[in-house]
């Protein structure tokens, strides 16, 4: 490792047949943890890991000539090359980010509100919100060029191997933008890391033909120009992907039918042996269950030898001693506390009738509905919120709500659909958001309410998560 290979591996000894692409994520997420190197989001396994010194790798990045000259810059998703995408708005550069997970899309285009060119406005362009809501969406079938290519990696050895979080996102993004041309001869693949990220070499046998290799390293401390040993990939190879991958990203499915309709093979691998792709989130699972089996066992070892160890685990509540006596003295005095009568319970209201709204965008946070619905003038008592499917539910009871006067006429179904049509609106949650959807908004069955429900309009909203 860059910083010296005892920093981290002098204490651990990996048997041969061990040595995986993911003993050295591990390794490497590991070291930044325990080191205090690792930044938000945390903890940094199963990430591409933001260290700190990741505003100083992205400003010697910067000072480089590669970066200086390119008007076209296609930069990751990631938290620790945020400061990366900053510095391109800053310069004006044309800036490329993918769709993370490639879920829904490929690549958008960052472009700044007209006249918003501020820190402020570059600070909320390059957030995962911003990235989505800036975002100029870009196709397979458009023609770009990129003058440098920012990836982001777990570990990179100076012979210009790379490792990523396990995904395979990387690389996947890097045939894509291979099959649009979008890469040229003289197109340099960088990465910004922690010096810890960094080994001197890493075993050959472990990278193959769709492993992007890198051509130069910036840490907070340095720049190295890789030895690169390996061949860029030429393009997506659809042996290597099974048909999970197709389904998970929608871009694949679609570069795939042009290019059998071009009558190219396409075939894919019948067995999806992505093993390390899903291992990692199985692994934290493991150890968060082992942790709690390790405290369970610990909590029972205080009974002695021969002694029946208790079937419930619940530890038994502990009684006010206080509390009981006074308790016991009050119930002296008379029987006047049992006999004293029970508040009588509200009766639930009765829903009076339904809408159904539908075609939400998975983005929409449950406040975004609730503020159109505010300017609409439309308050139902209560909200069945299922944006993440795409629709929700607005309740109105049969008696009008508290503090309304009797001369006020209740909403009837009529007007409340009359007002709510052509209502649009457009999401701004964590996942991919979009233009301003407009909404279908139809009569709905009444229905019981079993479980609780988000409240109406006035209340506070209800983050989506």
């Amino acid at each position: 490792m860059q910083n010296g290979e005892e920093t981290v591996a002098a204490t651990e000894t990996v048997k041969p047949e061990e040595v995986t692409k993911q003993s050295y994520r591990v390794k490497v997420w590991r070291h930044l943890e325990n080191n205090g190197l690792a930044m938000f989001p945390r903890p940094v396994y199963n990430r591409i890991p933001n260290f700190k010194g990741a505003q100083e790798a992205a400003v010697k990045l910067a000072e480089l000539d590669v970066f200086k000259n390119a008007n076209t810059v296609k930069v990751n998703p990631d938290k620790p090359q945020e400061p990366v995408r900053v510095l391109c708005l800053e310069q004006q550069k044309n800036l490329y980010v993918p769709v993370p997970r490639l879920q829904n899309g490929f690549m958008n285009r960052l472009v700044l509100p007209e006249g918003e060119t501020g820190p402020a406005a570059i600070k909320k362009a390059v957030s995962r919100n911003g990235m989505e809501t800036y975002g100029k969406p870009l196709t397979i079938e458009e023609s770009v060029s990129l003058d440098l290519v920012v990836m982001g990696s777990v570990a990179v050895s100076k012979e210009g191997y790379r490792i990523g979080k396990g995904r395979g996102y990387g690389d996947l993004e890097f045939g894509l933008i291979m099959h649009m041309k979008a890469i040229k001869p003289n197109t340099l693949v960088v990465t910004t890391v922690h010096d810890c990220q960094v080994f001197d070499t890493l075993p050959q046998e472990l990278f193959g033909p769709h492993d992007v290799p890198i051509d130069i390293i910036v840490t907070p401390t340095q720049v190295i120009e890789t030895q690169r040993l390996s061949q860029r990939p030429v393009g997506i190879l659809w042996h290597l992907l099974s048909n999970r991958r197709i389904q998970q990203m929608p871009v694949l499915a679609q570069l795939r039918e042009i290019e059998m309709l071009a009558g190219r093979d396409c075939t894919l691998k019948e067995v999806d042996t992505d093993i390390e792709d899903r291992g990692g989130s199985r692994a934290r699972r493991q150890r968060r269950r082992t942790r709690s089996h390790k405290s369970q066992s610990e909590g029972e070892g205080n009974t002695t030898e021969g002694e029946e160890k208790p079937k419930n685990r619940r530890t038994p509540r502990r009684r006010n001693s206080q509390r009981s006596a006074k308790e016991n003295k009050e119930n002296k005095e008379g029987d006047d506390v049992k006999d004293k009568p029970r508040r009588p319970r509200r009766p639930r209201p009765v829903i009076d009738f339904s809408v159904k709204i539908s075609n939400i965008s998975p983005s929409t946070r449950v406040r975004d509905l609730k503020q159109a619905l505010i300017e609409r003038g439309v308050k139902p008592q209560m909200m069945t919120w299922k944006g993440f499917r795409g629709f929700c539910y607005l309740h109105f009871y049969k008696t009008p709500q508290k503090g309304e006067g009797d001369n006020i006429q209740p909403p009837n179904m009529e007007s409340i659909i009359s007002a709510l049509s052509q209502m649009c609106v457009a999401g701004t949650g964590d996942e991919t958001s979009e233009k301003p959807r407009l909404l279908s908004v139809e009569p709905a069955p009444p229905r019981n309410i079993v479980r609780p429900v988000t409240p109406a309009v006035e209340q506070p909203p209800l983050e989506v998560h």
